[in-house]
């Protein structure tokens, strides 16, 4: 089965869609679960920075 792509809303519907099917294995959701939280962690850093870049005045 082919990995989810898209905004992280499409991502979620066609998880949401396939749960609903058999045939998902534990090693494909674990992939799609990883995926997520590298995402995830790249936008907290991306965050992160910006916020240690803005300045009060």
């Amino acid at each position: 089965m082919d990995d989810l792509e898209g905004t992280a809303a499409e991502r979620l519907d066609r998880l949401a869609r396939l749960g609903e099917a058999d045939g998902v294995s534990h090693e494909w959701t674990r992939r799609q679960l990883e995926r997520a939280l590298r995402d995830w962690a790249i936008d907290q850093d991306t965050l992160a920075v910006l916020g240690e870049g803005r300045e009060d005045y």
